[in-house]
């Protein structure tokens, strides 16, 4: 399973506290679904709208780790477990 970059977790905390950023980020983590999360290309797509989004720029080789983490978590975005768990997880990293 690959593994989350540090630095860019980093980031994404800080801008996840940022009540301009906090809205838009929960907007677009909530418009995905367990098929957009099971494939690479849907993972990419979200990690490229996080990106636009709190303006990181992300290489590709770190959107590959990213898509290929996010896939092997199984996560499911419309259950209230998953959306706990996964929140929990970023935390810790």
């Amino acid at each position: 399973m690959a593994q989350l970059d540090p630095r860019l977790m980093g980031i994404f905390r800080r801008r996840m506290c940022d009540p301009r950023c906090f809205g838009k980020v929960c907007g677009i983590l909530r418009a995905q679904r367990l098929e957009d999360l099971n494939c690479h290309s849907g993972c990419c797509s979200m990690i490229d709208q996080l990106s636009e989004c709190m303006g990181v720029p992300v290489t590709a080789a770190e959107r590959q780790n990213a898509a290929e983490w996010l896939m092997g978590c199984g996560v499911d975005p419309g259950n209230p477990y998953h959306r706990r768990s996964m929140r929990n997880l970023l935390w810790r990293y």
